[in-house]
């Protein structure tokens, strides 16, 4: 099934920030992973009545539609409203009951389905998708049930990396004060 198949595609909007602003304007930088946004982002958009269909909702999917690193997907979870993307991003909503936003963003961040998207990127000085390239993008739909498995394991697996992660880190840190502490004591 087509991404145009089971959800609509709007663009993200170019603004100016303001120091006053009291909505979120997220860009590329304001995503520490797929469904985690930096916990210091401010608001910095101007309410307006324009601006106010582009506002981001729970369930929503941004794609990043420009740069050299890909074309990575965001799950928004509502955690900063009202929100809006910039323009570097292409916004998934409306997507149809049968469709898990996570597991969308779990195939789109596939290396795979990221390859996919590269071949089909237009430019050669920044890489860029559109609607279209998007729209057309075939994914693979599984049952709902096992949507929400895939979703849970790659949670899982993010968790492992994550607390292997720390674990390396505090064995860094350990030997380091135990190598130290042998060289204070060699040297007196």
């Amino acid at each position: 099934m087509k991404i145009n198949q089971i959800s609509s595609i709007a663009s993200g909007v170019n603004s100016r920030r303001h120091p006053q602003g009291t909505v979120y304007f997220l860009g590329a930088s304001d995503f520490v992973d797929p469904y985690t946004l930096d916990s210091f982002t401010t608001p910095s958009l101007l309410a307006s009545s324009k601006l106010e269909k582009h506002y981001l909702h729970v369930g929503d999917v941004v794609v990043l539609a420009k740069g050299h690193h890909g074309f990575t997907a965001h799950y928004i979870d509502g955690s900063l409203q009202p929100a809006v993307v910039s323009s570097v991003f292409l916004v998934l909503r409306e997507i149809q009951a049968e469709v898990l936003p996570e597991y969308l963003v779990w195939y789109i961040n596939l290396e795979s389905t990221q390859n996919e998207l590269k071949a089909y990127a237009r430019g050669s000085a920044l890489p860029a998708i559109n609607r279209t390239i998007l729209g057309d993008l075939k994914i693979d739909m599984p049952p709902l049930s096992m949507q929400h498995e895939i979703v849970a394991l790659s949670q899982l697996k993010k968790e492992e990396s994550r607390l292997l992660q720390k674990i390396d880190d505090l064995k860094t840190t350990q030997l380091e004060l135990l190598l130290k502490t042998k060289i204070q004591n060699n040297e007196q």
